[in-house]
């Protein structure tokens, strides 16, 4: 029987969000026994999902045990504990670290394994990813405006597994019995009124649709439908709650008085789930809810939005929608430009069971439906692709036959900046074929050993040239990003083996580039690949 860990010291929507990966991981190994390292603060998450056991890891005893007097001693123990906890008589055939810290990834590389998956430290100390997909996922943490992949589809590739999958959440008949109760003390009849869930809350106060609109949407949709709206929270968002509440008739706060199981029920009930960036969302989505996410600030929904068919994420079509996570925005006008009608609108045609958006949305408003694609990945739509929209696809398709080491295709769809990306090429070219010499020139091949010196100056200067590129163009900076972090993960043990796999990772994706966008190279810049 094979013993796998997965460590996913993450909150509680990513608990839920490998799920699929889960369900990829008991169908592909047969028997095995799955076990999850996890913040102790989820647990009740952790009881709730298909793994054979649950391994509480202690953040707070941690973080007091290092911040205290006597720090360094205590976090050792400390930690010692907590590895003597996870740790077997044997090492697991498979630890798959989800978490994308370099803490997480140095506590596992003291687990015993014979595999691994994920993000992880190399000999040297450095955040290193030992797999293709893995470093793409290492790659778009700083590049996530250009990312067109669900952090779900990434984490079941990163094993060779594709979708479509669904979130999935135990649900007892306690929680959904606990769930009326708590409905019918508040004088909601779920099997008469039309529930209409609200997560008016997040995070970050950046990633909140406008109080006012949430408002006006609640208002529309007693006067039009009789719904009644239920409003989530923790109890810390209680007085927000009943604020917004106390403007929209027939409502219920509901903050800071359910637990997951209470939450997960009351969901289950509703016809639909109009929320911001939030686990909330994740739940909804894992009982079977169809959800509406306002997608504001720094939100990047394809990578976090619900995971499954059926589902709309409103966005607002601005150059810099969306933002960054280090940027608090002055004038969020995002916010105002998606509309309680715009909303309304699309919630009654999912309450119809139409299959489409909104349409005749304004020009700077998107409206997205959630589908799974030929590929199996999930998949945004809108009912008119923006430029920005076309240009991600052109990039699913080449990070496809990237990171799965396809045969280049004949060129379709080029992108917008072309000549950048055939400059690119060109200087992959070079540093390819520049490896290449170098390997003979460390092999003593004639009089090339003496040329060691001066190709490894021009190889400097190239890659140089490629960073500069990546800060200058934003669609080149993921690519150009991944090269590193999978030559960082090589081998270096054998230095010209070392050369050699580097010189055919570069060599792989100028052909990539070539063949997919029909390229072509600026005249002798172009070094084969030897």
């Amino acid at each position: 029987m094979q013993n796998l860990l997965l460590v996913n010291l993450m909150r509680m929507g990513d608990i839920l969000q490998t799920t699929p990966l889960i369900q990829a991981l008991r169908e592909s190994r047969p028997g095995a026994r799955i076990s999850m390292l996890l913040n102790e603060s989820f647990l009740d998450v952790a009881k709730r999902i298909d793994v054979d056991t649950v391994l509480p890891f202690p953040v707070h005893s941690l973080v007091e045990a290092i911040s205290g007097q006597g720090s360094l001693l205590q976090g050792y123990h400390c930690m010692t504990e907590i590895l003597g906890s996870v740790g077997g008589e044997e090492p697991y055939d498979l630890v798959f670290n989800l978490t994308p810290s370099k803490s997480a990834a140095s506590f596992c590389s003291l687990i015993a394994h014979d595999a691994c998956r994920g993000m992880w430290l190399g000999d040297d100390g450095s955040f290193q990813a030992v797999d293709p997909w893995a470093a793409y996922l290492v790659a778009m943490m700083a590049n996530r405006r250009t990312n067109p992949f669900h952090l779900v589809d990434i984490w079941m590739r990163t094993i060779g597994q594709r979708g479509p999958r669904k979130l999935e959440m135990q649900l007892s008949a306690e929680d959904v019995g606990r769930a009326r109760a708590l409905l019918a003390d508040s004088g909601v009849d779920p099997d008469r009124d039309l529930l209409v869930g609200f997560q008016v809350a997040a995070s970050q106060k950046e990633k909140c649709w406008s109080e006012s609109e949430f408002v006006r949407l609640g208002q529309t949709l007693h006067q039009g439908l009789n719904a009644r709206v239920l409003l989530f929270g923790v109890a810390g968002e209680a007085t927000l709650c009943e604020e917004i509440g106390s403007r929209i008739p027939g409502s219920i706060s509901l903050a800071g008085r359910t637990g997951l199981g209470e939450l997960a029920g009351v969901l289950k009930l509703c016809r639909v789930l109009v929320t911001n960036d939030t686990g909330t969302q994740h739940v909804a989505a894992a009982v079977g809810t169809p959800v509406i996410v306002i997608s504001v600030g720094p939100v990047f929904f394809r990578e976090t939005g619900p995971y499954g068919e059926g589902h709309l994420v409103f966005q607002a079509r601005m150059p810099c929608a969306p933002c960054s996570f280090h940027v608090s925005c002055m004038n969020p006008v995002c916010k105002e430009k998606i509309r309680a009608e715009y909303v309304f609108r699309a919630l009654v045609g999912l309450l119809r069971g139409e299959d489409g958006v909104p349409e005749a949305l304004p020009q700077d408003v998107s409206c997205y439906r959630s589908s799974f694609d030929e590929e199996g990945c999930l998949a945004f739509t809108p009912e008119s692709p923006s430029l920005d929209d076309r240009q991600l696809l052109v990039h699913k398709g080449f990070w496809h036959a990237l990171l799965e080491d396809r045969s280049p295709q004949a060129p379709g769809e080029a992108p917008e900046d072309r000549p950048n990306w055939s400059r690119l090429e060109a200087l992959l070219r070079r540093s390819s074929g520049l490896m290449h010499r170098i390997r003979e020139a460390g092999n003593g091949q004639g009089s090339k050993a003496g040329q060691l010196e001066v190709l490894s100056g021009n190889l400097g200067v190239a890659e140089k040239e490629m960073k500069q590129l990546a800060l200058e163009v934003e669609d080149l900076s993921p690519l150009i990003h991944y090269l590193f972090v999978r030559r960082e993960a090589l081998s270096v043990r054998d230095p010209l083996r070392f050369l050699q796999d580097s010189s055919s990772l570069y060599f792989n994706a100028a052909e990539q580039i070539k063949h997919r966008f029909g390229c072509d190279l600026p005249g002798k810049e172009a070094i084969s690949h030897g």
